[in-house]
């Protein structure tokens, strides 16, 4: 795939999200779940002061429940009398658990018969309060004011929808305010009631009222709070420096959507900058002999399956093996072992004490396979079981490191930087590192952290870090060869081996240019596994070649007993068993103090 294709990919992927709609219920561990689809709070204001409330909430149950409870906070001077709760759907009985001087408590048991002796399963149920609320009107010099919490943070699950019917002497005069205000679905005039309907409230956030009302309503306000001062500028300045404080957060999250979605330019900007290449000067399309004397392990590293340029993947190590096998170093038999033929490696012992060609990395390899060994043969079947034990796994990824240090000293350091430039590649990974940071503390801070971030502009915030958490995934895991560049030297080195892999896989080039000896066959196919292609490149062997030529080849019998398959599968179980871990407040701006509130759930 070439970098165009790559980058395409990239931005597809930013934009493919899925929206996974919120619903507001509360799970237990043994799979009970309950919701509150609707509430309606109807609050009577009287003219001697009292407030008269009536709850109604709407329980769905699923599962078999006790009861539910009410908690509603009480400031100084504060009280409720008068309580009585009425139930519909399920018989039922209450007790005030605690009633102090901030919070008082109900608990309403609810039965399915009228002995009282089942609890309710599965049904809806609506649970009406009726109470007193004394000395919570307050009479300033100026107004009278009501400042009262209709749902508080402190509830269990959230509503669905909640609706707020506030019943006054008269509306003439009355000024009043509504927060959140970006709760409010509806809110309007009915003669002298104000009633309000809100959109759903998800749990930790609230939803209050604060009403400024002639002091003429109450003609003998024994029942409400008597406070020597001036009233209403302080509600105002309250409530505008509160709007304020809304508008303003508002607007910084619109911002930071807005940059973190420009932010995903940077990949691209990248890319046109440090990312692309020089033209080679290599013309064909196909490359019918070696480009280069390098090792397959070098060619691996540089123009195979990599994710980085100079860092060699399993292909190469499994090219080095059948490299020393094609030069006989190590040695393949095929034994009948029970019913399947069993591939059996030797180590030449004698060929590798008196060389002097072996290089230090071939020699890390040769150390693995000893390890190996029984009885100085490596049965490969049975190399797989051993590299499924976490001894011989760890064993064997430290040769491995030794390996790709050792090949990595004497021919990829200095061919690396000769042939590609990764500035662009290291870039890209620091924007996908601090992408992944900011979309975190984003999406945390305004979905994961209790409560859920109310605020309408908070959405455009965990959309937009999303998009830019997957935009910085993808930047960390794309291929190196995407952001950095070749050099001129290093694009015609690629060029030349990219162009001899299709011609090592294309039937109808080799049945025309057909390679001289099953010796260059078997030199072929070391290279076509450090290009990770030795199963295709097998194939057209099998197509190219008699049985008896095929058969001559100690490569081909090696691939054809599943010697290499075994080979392969068993290094990539040794290296992910080495690898393996073996351990096991709502609201903003000083408002939502009102009255009431506290919360709720179910047992």
């Amino acid at each position: 795939m070439n970098k165009v294709k790559l980058s395409s990919l990239f931005f597809i992927l930013i934009f493919i999200l899925a929206v996974v709609p919120m619903v507001s219920f509360a799970d237990d561990d043994d799979g009970r779940s309950y919701s509150i689809p609707k509430a309606t709070f109807d609050l009577y204001v009287q003219e001697d002061g009292n407030l008269k409330v009536k709850e109604t909430l709407h329980y769905s149950f699923s599962g078999t429940y006790n009861g539910v409870y009410r908690t509603i906070n009480i400031k100084d001077g504060e009280k409720i009398r008068n309580l009585k709760v009425f139930t519909k759907g399920a018989y039922s009985s209450f007790e005030v658990t605690s009633e102090n001087d901030n919070k008082a408590k109900i608990k309403v048991y609810l039965y399915s018969n009228a002995q009282h002796t089942l609890p309710i399963t599965n049904r809806d149920v609506t649970v009406t309060y009726e109470y007193d609320f004394v000395n919570v009107t307050q009479i300033y010099k100026d107004v009278a004011a009501l400042h009262y919490k209709v749902w508080g943070e402190e509830w269990d699950v959230g509503v669905g929808e909640l609706t707020t019917n506030i019943h006054l002497p008269s509306q003439k005069g009355v000024k009043y305010w509504l927060n959140p205000p970006y709760y409010v679905q509806n809110d309007k005039w009915d003669g002298s009631i104000l009633k309000i309907t809100t959109d759903s409230i998800s749990p930790g956030n609230f939803f209050e009222v604060r009403l400024a009302i002639p002091k003429e309503q109450f003609k003998n306000p024994v029942y409400a709070q008597q406070i020597d001062e001036m009233g209403l500028p302080k509600m105002e300045k309250i409530q505008e420096e509160y709007l304020n404080g809304v508008n303003l957060f508002s607007t910084l999250y619109y911002v930071l959507s807005v940059l973190m979605i420009l932010s995903i330019a940077i990949p691209f900007l990248i890319y046109f900058k440090h990312g692309r290449e020089p033209k080679t000067t290599f013309q064909g399309i196909y490359q019918r002999e070696l480009p280069t004397n390098d090792l397959p392990a070098v060619v691996n590293a540089i123009s195979g399956k990599v994710s980085q340029v100079g860092k060699p993947t399993m292909d190469g190590f499994q090219a080095t093996i059948m490299d020393l096998i094609n030069r006989r170093y190590l040695e393949v038999s095929v034994d009948d072992l029970g019913k399947k033929k069993q591939v059996i490696l030797k180590i030449n012992e004698d060929k590798v004490k008196n060389s002097n060609e072996l290089q230090a990395f071939e020699r890390d390899v040769i150390k693995f396979l000893r390890t190996m060994a029984v009885d100085d043969l490596i049965n490969m079947n049975q190399m797989k079981k051993d590299l499924k034990k976490k001894k011989n796994a760890t064993k064997f990824k430290d040769i491995y490191d030794q390996w790709e240090e050792d090949l990595g000293t004497v021919f990829l350091k200095e061919k690396t930087s000769q042939f590609f430039i990764d500035k662009g590649a290291n870039l890209m990974r620091y924007f996908g590192i601090g992408a992944l940071i900011v979309a975190g503390i984003a999406f945390y801070f305004n979905i994961m952290s209790p409560p859920v971030n109310p605020l309408p502009a908070s959405t455009y915030v965990i959309i937009a870090s999303v998009i830019l958490g997957i935009a910085g995934l993808i930047a960390i895991f794309l291929p190196q060869k995407v952001g950095g560049r070749w050099t001129q030297e290093g694009v015609d080195f690629d060029a030349q081996w990219q162009a001899f892999k299709k011609y090592i896989q294309d039937f109808s080039q080799l049945k025309e240019y057909p390679p001289e000896s099953v010796k260059v066959w078997n030199h072929y196919l070391v290279y076509a596994t450090a290009l990770g292609v030795a199963d295709k490149v097998k194939k057209v062997m099998e197509l190219s070649l008699p049985s008896d030529q095929l058969e001559s080849s100690n490569l081909y019998m090696f691939h054809y007993y599943g010697g290499y398959a075994i080979l392969s599968s068993g290094l990539s179980t040794g290296m992910s068993t080495a690898t393996s871990d073996s351990g096991g407040s709502g609201g903003v701006g000083g408002v939502g103090g009102g009255s009431g509130g506290g919360g709720g759930g179910a047992f």
